[in-house]
């Protein structure tokens, strides 16, 4: 069985055409080709930007890719007991991970791989809300 990988997930405004709520176990990624990233099995901390009011800029929950296509990664939505605050993710990220998140415009949907060291120390304590 491999290690998963780790993504963030960043949702924008949940009420633009083809984007859904955090919560909704799908995150658009639009036409990508070939290189559409993440396997069953990998990880993605599920970060709301900005316009998201509901979850302004925390991470309300874990996300397990089920599947995916070219336009869609298919998740099992695991939401966390308190959202992660921004300036939590931020002291906890690597130096890379942390630039990759810092370039992420308040309005778009991004996925980008993070490091295990930084997921696991942005999570590090927090609890699931099983349902």
């Amino acid at each position: 069985m491999k290690e998963p990988k780790h993504f963030l997930a960043v949702f924008g405004n949940p009420e633009q055409p083809d984007k859904d709520p955090v919560d909704s176990g799908r995150f658009y990624l639009g036409q990508r080709g070939t290189d559409t990233p993440g396997d069953r099995g990998d990880l993605m901390l599920l970060y709301c930007a900005a316009s998201d009011e509901k979850y302004f800029m925390s991470a309300p929950g874990i996300g397990i890719i089920l599947t995916k296509t070219k336009e869609f990664i298919f998740y099992r939505y695991l939401p966390i007991s308190s959202p992660i605050a921004k300036d939590h993710i931020e002291k906890t990220f690597a130096d890379d991970d942390l630039n990759k998140l810092k370039s992420v415009k308040s309005n778009t949907y991004w996925l980008f791989d993070i490091s295990d060291e930084s997921f696991r120390k942005a999570t590090s304590g927090v609890s699931i809300k099983w349902p």
